[in-house]
């Protein structure tokens, strides 16, 4: 069996993301995450611990791209979650829920009966499952896309990706790490002109 291209999966999330199936869209946000993180650390088969890595090493676009990621969890979740997920440790936050999602999804190929997206955009613990951001696919396919390793990714020509008022198509934003600083940037001195 051949291995898709990240710009294909990146095309298949973009389609599930538009269908509104998050949930779904997890697969193929995993596998490109697996496959730009392997790439970034010259790893392969890529680990638990490479996954974590990743998302510590791209959180600027993770936040940028999910906005309740930078908020305080709620206190009730790391107690939830330990019920939740038995192997994880209370003391973990947002970067490393974040990579267990991925880590989870990869293992089973889908995500995790614990988890499933909250619409209200914030994390919250109910009815024995981890409500995630619904914001978080897009902003885990931002660290894939504008990676420097995803340089000349093939994607069809009417894919386009929305990174806070701009949107543009995605042929333009793969491998353009710049891009994504400048955008991060030019919000940055907008919100202190504004405050």
């Amino acid at each position: 069996m051949t291995m898709r291209t990240v710009g294909a999966l990146v095309q298949e999330a973009l389609d599930l993301m538009g269908s509104g199936s998050p949930d779904m869209a997890m697969r193929p946000v995993s596998l490109a995450v697996q496959s730009t993180a392997g790439k970034a650390l010259s790893r392969k088969p890529v680990q638990e611990l490479d996954i974590s890595t990743f998302v510590k090493a791209n959180w600027g676009i993770l936040s940028f791209g999910c906005a309740a990621l930078t908020r305080p969890l709620p206190l009730n979740i790391p107690f939830a979650l330990k019920r939740i997920v038995p192997t994880f440790n209370s003391l973990h936050g947002v970067q490393e829920i974040i990579a267990l999602v991925v880590s989870q999804t990869l293992e089973r190929g889908e995500l995790p009966p614990h988890f499933k997206f909250n619409w209200d955009g914030e994390f919250a613990a109910k009815g024995g499952r981890l409500l995630l951001p619904s914001g978080l696919p897009s902003a885990l396919l931002g660290t894939v896309i504008f990676h420097p390793v995803s340089a000349g990714e093939p994607i069809g020509e009417r894919y386009w990706f929305s990174v806070g008022d701009f949107r543009m198509f995605v042929t333009e934003l793969f491998g353009r790490q710049d891009l994504m600083d400048r955008i991060i940037e030019y919000h940055k001195d907008a919100a202190k002109r504004m405050s």
